[in-house]
């Protein structure tokens, strides 16, 4: 599974190294006889083409909107520049001693430009916090977000690189804060996975309309929505590495642990159409995972040399609550589009008095405009 993960991200990088936002195709219907719609709710799969095929069927219905609430994309194609902020926390606590050390890297920023056709989109971006150094990042950071009115779908691939510094201590007998904002080269992580979505109220509510910008809301609406997700985690940790010998416990001694975590998550969503041709949407999904060891945890304690594999049988203690917020802003008049997006996971992780805590996201900010309309559409 993990060669698997490792394969499809490589390709996916080559294609664009940042995040790539995407929904199937909405094809709109019109009309017969020219008339319009009288403010009857028209679905797009109303009047099929005589000799559709069962493809052309199945791609449509995963798109099946209330034309009263959801405006479909009139072009072919589109133009935009995007800043992607990508940001990552790591947490890690014991719960007994109260003690808990927080390090996160700088944040990456990176700038590019981006075509798309339809549904597709193509880019590629530069790391500006590299620009000029000579010293290429060795962190690596890619999600690829698809959309369309019916499913949701999210590809994780991230592995750290070696800026992470310390961020906040806490629960320690003697005064460390002088520390905070101090290199850390002791810790790399490693995560991969897929998140999955069905949204229940998808022909009226439309998530590509703010993350992808190939609808248009035009009136404001929520749903429900439940999935699931599956992914691979590695955390690597050296105490050694901290400045002045901090007296950290034994439980927060442990040097590598390797799991995966399948959640059932179900959440709500909603679509505020505040102004004409302005959206705001904003997004939560809870979800309850359970987690199991696929490698050892070796314990920095003593000798070094105590192992244990972790979670080979089934446990309740294994479960834990994990969570995906998404927020957007979004300008369109059909014709250009602008706004900002952003999209967060958390992912918790606990085994006797060591917990841990693991959050990241990516900031989107973007400007764009579409051209060349579809041939169903160069007549209005």
């Amino acid at each position: 599974m993990k060669r698997l993960l490792l394969g499809l991200s490589a390709l996916l990088v080559c294609v664009s190294s940042t995040m790539a936002q995407v929904s199937l195709p909405e094809d709109s219907v019109r009309l017969s006889d020219g008339s319009r719609n009288s403010g009857m709710p028209v679905y797009q799969d109303t009047l099929r083409r005589p000799k559709e095929n069962f493809i052309k069927r199945f791609i449509r219905a995963f798109n099946e909107t209330d034309t009263t609430y959801i405006q479909p994309n009139k072009y072919n194609w589109a133009v935009m520049l995007q800043n992607t902020n990508a940001f990552e926390s790591y947490t890690i606590k014991d719960t007994r001693a109260s003690q808990s050390i927080t390090f996160s890297p700088k944040p990456g920023i990176k700038i590019g430009p981006y075509l798309g056709w339809r549904w597709l989109f193509f880019g590629y971006t530069f790391d500006v916090n590299s620009l000029g150094k000579g010293r290429k990042s060795t962190k690596t950071e890619f999600e690829l977000s698809l959309y369309s009115s019916m499913l949701m779908c999210d590809l994780i691939y991230r592995r750290t690189g070696d800026d992470f510094k310390l961020r906040r201590l806490s629960g320690f007998d003697q005064n460390v804060e002088q520390l905070e904002g101090e290199h850390f080269n002791g810790v790399r992580s490693y995560t991969a996975g897929i998140n999955a979505y069905y949204i229940f109220n998808h022909k009226r509510f439309s998530y590509p309309a703010a993350y992808a910008q190939s609808t248009v809301q035009k009136k404001s609406c929520g749903t429900w929505k439940a999935g699931f997700s599956f992914d691979l985690h590695e955390l690597n940790f050296d105490y050694k590495e901290l400045p002045n010998n901090i007296p950290i416990s034994n439980d927060l001694k442990f040097k590598q642990t390797k799991y995966w975590n399948l959640s059932f998550s179900a959440g709500y969503g909603y679509n505020w159409v505040f102004k004409k041709n302005c959206l705001f949407n904003i997004s939560l999904t809870p979800a309850i995972g359970y987690t199991h060891n696929y490698g050892h945890t070796t314990l920095n304690a003593a000798a070094e040399a105590n192992e244990e594999l972790l979670f080979k049988h089934f446990n309740r203690n294994n479960f834990h609550i994990n969570c995906t917020g998404r927020m957007g802003v979004v300008w369109n008049n059909t014709k250009y589009f602008a706004g900002m997006s952003l999209i967060v996971h958390t992912f918790n992780f606990k085994h006797t008095n060591l917990f841990t805590n693991n959050t990241f996201g990516t900031l989107n900010f973007y400007v764009g405009l579409n051209f060349i309309k579809r041939k169903e559409y160069r007549d209005k």
